[in-house]
């Protein structure tokens, strides 16, 4: 399902609406770690609200030694900590972090990643080299219009480069090789400035690797080159500072005559009059050169005259690539806009729950609780829980029939139910526990370390489920609606039917035990219509 998108936009830290959702996507990349924490809006619209970047050098050392130094990954997770406390700051509801090539590669990227897990609880997926390029995709897609008419599209990383061939509906190629930025420098650059046989050397690989590329890239016949990634970004800053490039609907371009400039530039220079270059991050200079040379020959090899620059990439790929495997369950946010709702929902939910009878009991009980009001004082609050014990008492169905009331109380009180402190998870699964069975005793442990609020709203709340779970006894919702009349020592229940509803009745009948102890009345049922 394509997501709409808006212009990137710059907020201050706000609390976003309860119908938005809010998530942060990181890219732990071979050269630098990227975050972008975006917000999905009420119509479907996606904002990007912040960007973060460091450039940790993961990848510096890990491609000649195929190991992560012990330097690299403590910087790595430091980065990883800030995002991660960046993001909370910011009330991200989700993160998702992926890493690629020096991860994915690297003897120790599985300690790397428990070291990640272990100290952060944090989980890193390692993508593989096609899967990057098509969340590469669909990040540019996300902010370029690319028509109907194929465009190639390459990403020049660290360690890996992606090359891409694409419209607006599909990406007829996805490639991705071993040529990254970091990965050429270590491997065949080993002089300051290069020397003529280390250039040869590096021109001689790009041959072999690209032509392949550059003919199935042909065959496909593309219309336009489009860059993305921080070495290109970084490039096209280059040319722009030495007069060669324009700015062209916001987005800088890349031009041959700029390009070949700037190339020659870099192969007289050292790595200490690169570092002085206006637009070049300084743990760039000593691997730029490998990205300008490649991008040269794919100017030369493609016949480009120019190459437009695209600020999405993989990290906004992550974020659009999440969104749209998830539409069922962000819809929902728009449907029920309260958090605690949905949480209960989306475990009901994942418990297959009998909706059409949870939602009548609940409904009967809310009912009953409202007209007893008076009797037991309690408010919104203990409301909620009861409705939510009351939508959750059937959910250990999805375990067993014998014994379900307390599957219930185990599912609840596992079911990860998000913003509930943990007295109220226990509030709700006791009241699920007890709609049916034994009240509580004193050797019944979840419920005699409740404190003695939360035992009377159990009380109440189970002593009203179970008349509430009776009278829908057949699972038909029979009843419609009904109506409380309290005297001293009885409470009469009037019913307003569809049907005859002589099983609700009898139902309810056999559970009047809590009500009639805690309420000290007893229930009298008549059936009006």
């Amino acid at each position: 399902m394509p997501v709409k998108t808006k212009r990137i936009a710059k907020r201050a830290t706000a609390t976003p609406s309860r119908e938005s959702f809010r998530m942060a996507a990181i890219d732990v990349g071979s050269n630098s770690l990227h975050m972008i924490i975006a917000q999905q809006d009420e119509d479907g619209s996606v904002t990007t609200l912040w960007r973060m970047k460091e450039m940790v050098g993961l990848g510096r050392m890990s491609f000649p030694s195929r190991r992560l130094s012990a330097p690299a990954m403590d910087a790595a997770i430091a980065t990883l900590g800030r995002f991660q406390q960046a993001a909370q700051r910011r009330q991200c509801e989700k993160i998702v972090a992926v890493a690629t090539s020096a991860v994915r590669e690297a003897e120790n990227g599985g300690d790397f990643l428990e070291r990640i897990r272990r100290e952060l609880g944090m989980n890193i997926r390692v993508v593989s080299a096609r899967e990057e390029a098509r969340l590469i995709y669909l990040g540019v897609r996300h902010e370029v219009d690319l028509r109907s008419s194929p465009n190639f599209i390459v990403d020049i990383g660290g360690g890996s480069v992606e090359f891409i061939v694409a419209d607006r509906q599909r990406a007829a190629m996805l490639e991705s090789r071993k040529l990254g930025a970091a990965r050429m420098t270590a491997k065949f650059v080993h002089s300051d400035p290069i020397s003529k046989a280390d250039l040869k050397t590096l021109k001689r690989q790009y041959d072999k690797e690209l032509n392949p590329i550059c003919k199935t890239v042909q065959a496909l016949r593309p219309v336009r080159a489009i860059g993305t990634s921080g070495t290109l970004q970084s490039v096209a800053a280059l040319c722009h500072n030495l007069g060669g490039a324009h700015d062209d609907d916001e987005s800088r371009v890349i031009t041959h005559a700029a390009l070949s400039k700037l190339l020659s530039k870099l192969i007289d220079s050292t790595s200490k009059q690169r570092a002085m270059m206006p637009g070049l991050d300084d743990q760039r200079k000593d691997q730029i050169l490998a990205g300008v040379l490649l991008i040269h020959q794919l100017f030369d090899k493609l016949e480009l005259t120019e190459m437009q620059m695209c600020g999405s990439a993989l990290r906004e790929g992550i974020l659009l690539d999440y969104l749209a495997r998830h539409v069922p369950e962000l819809s929902i946010r728009r449907q029920v806009p309260d958090p605690r709702r949905r949480s209960v929902l989306d475990l009901a939910r994942r418990c297959d729950w009998h909706e059409t009878h949870s939602m009548q009991v609940a409904k009967l009980c809310l009912s009953l609780f409202d007209q007893t009001r008076e009797l037991h004082q309690l408010g919104k609050t203990e409301r909620e829980l009861i409705e939510y014990g009351a939508m959750l008492h059937d959910i250990g169905w999805h375990i067993s029939s014998k014994g379900h009331h307390k599957h219930s109380m185990y599912l609840v009180l596992h079911g990860n139910l998000k913003n509930f402190d943990g007295e109220e998870v226990r509030i709700i699964a006791n009241i699920a526990r007890y709609h049916r069975g034994t009240p509580p005793e004193s050797d019944h442990a979840d419920f005699m370390t409740l404190s003695e609020k939360a035992k009377k709203v159990v009380l109440v709340g189970a002593g009203l489920l179970r008349i509430a779970d009776g009278l829908d006894r057949s699972h038909s919702s029979v009843v419609e609606s009904l109506r409380l009349i309290i005297k001293k020592q009885k409470v009469e229940i009037r019913l307003r039917t569809r049907s005859d509803a002589e099983l609700e009745i009898w139902g309810a009948r056999r559970k009047l035990d809590m009500f009639i102890d805690f309420f000290k009345r007893t229930p009298a049922f008549k059936e009006i219509g």
